[in-house]
Parts: structure tokens; C-alpha cells; sequence
């Protein structure tokens, strides 16, 4: 089975041309930093506090590397329990080329397969159309299923359809002729009112909860990071500046930028080292 991340990225990639579609490129990932966060708290790592701290459930490893390097740096890092906009925003400065990690992950897997080229015979440039697994076909039907057939979601599909409501892939996933009922369904399903989370926040600010609200029960869990990411997000107009939550920037960003898709980065997949939080992991 795949992860959340995974199948977010495979949504992400056109399934020919083996590139990220334009309109996820900026919140990607945003997305994907919620999808490992929303893993960890399916597989029962993670939970909120009537604060809407973040707080580790058990410790113990997944067996997955990046979901093991998030939960460990989650566990020991702060002096005191953070946000989930924290963590967010932490995730993304501090993950190393995590869309290429992810990327070869699935290569791995068979999902996607690599094609090289060479542009003005001295820049390789690698793309990664869909592979013969047929991982993509089953996301497609699984989500359609729930989003045109009404079908009830289960938590990882539930999840999974918020992550690409944030991420723009609602229209790359579903035809044109379905755009508008599709859109409808999901703002349905995704909406504050069914996570039993009221939420009144203004642009550009994480949505609080309700005082002794019990952050875990209904829907809030598969919902809570894509929501808050696409709050901040679009409440900022797009890619988050640095500190806009508070925390210090970082000198030198080490989070990814997709450059396993440009060219000179044929199979640079990174060292594999996971995360650099810098000046996340102190208080603010």
C-alpha cells in the first residue's frame, strides 16, 4: 500500500509528460509535508491537544524512513509542544529534496518509470512518466467512487481528497465535463462543519478550535493539516515567506525544489538524509 505522500505525488506528475502539472507546482510541497503528518497521525504516531498542539502518540518507528525522521524530530526537537502550523511550516523548510525522495520511492516501486534525454548535448533531463503498476488507475477509482458515486470515504481517502483540493489537482484528476460537481462534493466533504471543526479564521491565519473541543474525534484528524495548510497557503497568496509563522528562517532553505525534474539532475536523488529543522526545534 502506498502512502498518503506517495499517492499525492502521483497525482501531482502528468502521467506523459512525467513533470509536476503547473498548478500544484507552488503548493506541492505544502501538500506533501501535510500528506507525512496526516500518515503519521492515521497510523495512530500523532495527535492534537485541546491547544491544537501536536503532540507524538507513540513513539515507536512506522518503518518508513521519512515518516520515522518527521516523528523522531517531532519527539525530540521542541522544549515545549508546538502547532501543527509549526510543524507545517517545518516540514517544508526542513525537508531535503523530498519531492525527489519521493519520486524514486515510486520508481522503486514500479509506479513511475525514468526517461532521460539530452538538451544541447550537455544537460540530462529526466522525466518520469506513469509506470505498468496500475497504482494510479486504483487512487482514480477509489476517489471517484467517493467524489462522483457517493460512496462513504474511509480516513485515507477522506485525507487523501484533501490533500488534492489544497493542492489544485481537482482538476487534473477528474474530466472537465465533472469539474463543478466534483468541486461541490469535495468542498462538501472537506468542509470545517463536517470535521466538527467551526472555523472562523481570517486569511493568512491557522483556524482555532473551540475551547475543550476534543481534537480527535470525528473527522478532524484525516482533515486538520491539509486544511491548515491551504489556509496558510492562500491566505498568503501563495508560497509562505520566510518566518511568516514566527519562526526563525533558516540561512540556507535545504527543502527541495523539484530539481529532480530539471535538467543536470538525471538521478540526483539526494543523500537520503531526511530532515535539517536548523532553528525550528527552539523556542521562538
Amino acid at each position: 500500500m502506498l502512502t498518503l505522500y506517495e499517492e499525492l505525488m502521483l497525482l501531482a506528475l502528468d502521467d506523459k509528460e512525467g513533470v509536476v502539472v503547473p498548478q500544484a507546482r507552488e503548493p506541492l510541497m505544502m501538500g506533501l509535508a501535510s500528506a507525512i503528518l496526516t500518515e503519521l497521525t492515521l497510523r495512530g504516531k500523532l495527535r492534537t491537544d485541546e491547544q491544537f498542539n501536536v503532540v507524538v502518540a507513540n513513539p515507536m518507528p512506522t518503518g518508513d524512513a521519512l515518516l520515522d525522521r518527521a516523528l523522531e524530530s517531532i519527539r525530540t526537537l521542541p522544549a515545549s509542544p508546538r502547532p501543527a502550523t509549526h510543524w507545517i511550516e517545518a516540514l517544508v523548510r526542513g525537508m531535503r529534496d523530498l519531492e525527489d525522495q519521493v519520486i524514486q520511492r515510486l520508481v522503486q516501486r514500479g509506479a513511475l518509470r525514468i526517461e532521460e534525454s539530452r538538451r544541447m548535448l550537455f544537460f540530462k533531463e529526466s522525466r518520469f512518466p506513469q509506470g505498468a503498476s496500475g497504482f494510479e488507475e486504483n487512487i482514480r477509482r477509489r476517489l471517484r467512487d467517493v467524489v462522483m458515486g457517493g460512496a462513504s470515504p474511509d480516513e485515507r481517502t477522506l485525507a487523501l481528497i484533501g490533500l488534492i483540493k489544497m493542492t489544485n489537482l481537482i482538476e487534473v484528476v477528474f474530466p472537465y465535463t465533472e469539474w463543478e460537481q466534483a468541486r461541490r462534493r469535495i468542498d462538501e466533504l472537506t468542509s470545517p462543519q463536517a470535521a466538527g471543526w467551526p472555523m472562523h479564521a481570517q486569511p493568512g491565519y491557522a483556524p482555532q478550535p473551540e475551547p475543550a473541543t476534543d481534537m480527535m474525534g470525528g473527522l478532524m484528524p484525516v482533515l486538520m493539516f491539509s486544511m491548515l495548510a491551504q489556509s496558510m497557503f492562500w491566505g498568503t497568496g501563495g508560497w509562505m515567506m520566510p518566518g511568516m509563522l514566527g519562526a526563525p528562517a533558516p540561512q540556507e532553505p535545504s527543502f527541495g525544489d523539484g530539481s529532480l525534474l530539471e535538467a543536470g539532475n538525471a538521478n540526483d536523488f539526494g543523500d537520503g538524509g531526511g530532515f535539517d529543522f536548523g532553528d525550528f526545534g527552539g523556542e521562538s
